[in-house]
């Protein structure tokens, strides 16, 4: 069996080769871990500062529009008549009081046949956007008048919006052959606006 002998260029060729790994070893060891890869990482950080300061430089050019906008969006907000035009809970509640009773003169001309019976602020409901202002009445009136009421407080300005109706029809005692006499129907319900400025659920 022959053995192989190692010839004079083999020893050449695995200096070069341990050559090699050493200097790769020493680069990346001496050089690389403590020259180059922070040069890198500065590299690296350096263009992501360019790039937010081409973001703020675009955000900068672009304010003047929109603070354009802001200011059509707030000057549209302000002659919003969607909203009620009090400042305050308690003002906006007499407002929606003065709103109904000017509702009942208009389409209610015999107060015998409509009246209020009461008006009352109403502090509960669920949390929502806007400041929701609601007042609980109470009416005795006929259905024909009632309607019409309801249907001007929830079509005109500022938006208005009347739920929780509850409608009872009211039983009276009547003689043997007395002349049955029509009774007000007793109305119950909430009549709501929102103010210019935020609810709970927006905080």
């Amino acid at each position: 069996m022959a053995i192989n002998k190692l010839q004079p260029k083999d020893g050449r060729f695995l200096a070069v080769v341990l050559l090699l790994i050493t200097l790769v070893l020493v680069y990346l060891l001496g050089i690389h871990w403590w020259f180059v890869a922070p040069h890198i990482e500065i590299a690296g950080q350096m263009r992501d500062l360019r790039e937010q300061q081409a973001r703020f430089q675009r955000a900068i050019a672009e304010r003047p529009e929109i603070e354009k906008r802001v200011a059509e969006v707030k000057a549209y907000e302000q002659g919003n008549q969607a909203f009620l035009s009090e400042t305050d809970a308690n003002a906006a509640s007499a407002a929606l009081i003065q709103r109904l009773k000017a509702a009942m003169s208009d389409h209610a001309k015999d107060e015998s046949r409509c009246q209020n019976v009461s008006t009352q602020s109403y502090n509960g409901g669920e949390d929502e956007l806007y400041k929701r202002v609601t007042v609980q009445a109470r009416l005795k009136c006929d259905l024909e008048p009632l309607a019409s009421i309801l249907y001007d407080l929830e079509n005109g300005k500022p938006y208005l919006f009347v739920d929780q109706v509850m409608i009872y029809k009211q039983q009276t005692y009547t003689p043997p052959g007395a002349k049955t006499a029509a009774v007000p129907l007793d109305v119950r319900f909430n009549v709501s606006g929102y103010l210019r400025e935020p609810g709970k659920a927006a905080k």
